[in-house]
């Protein structure tokens, strides 16, 4: 798999935890209930996701330059 697939799939997964930890702050901020989520937990979700992310589109980024420094070499 290519660096670049395996930066996506990276964004992806992160994006997944981003809007899990989203929804459940929604959920608690229209709940009645005020201990149906962990806000301090789902803080950390979300700053987890954002480096994740973060990190993945370094990887991307540092693929594609790679990927054309190679093509520079061979072209």
């Amino acid at each position: 798999m290519s660096a670049i697939y395996s930066a996506l799939a990276g964004m992806a997964n992160a994006n997944q935890r981003l809007q899990t930890a989203a929804r459940q702050i929604a959920k608690w901020a229209f709940s009645q209930q005020p201990d149906t989520v962990d806000l301090s937990a789902q803080a950390v979700e979300l700053i987890q996701a954002r480096n994740e992310n973060a990190a993945n589109v370094k990887v991307a980024q540092t693929a594609e330059q790679m990927d054309r420094t190679t093509l520079d070499l061979i072209g």
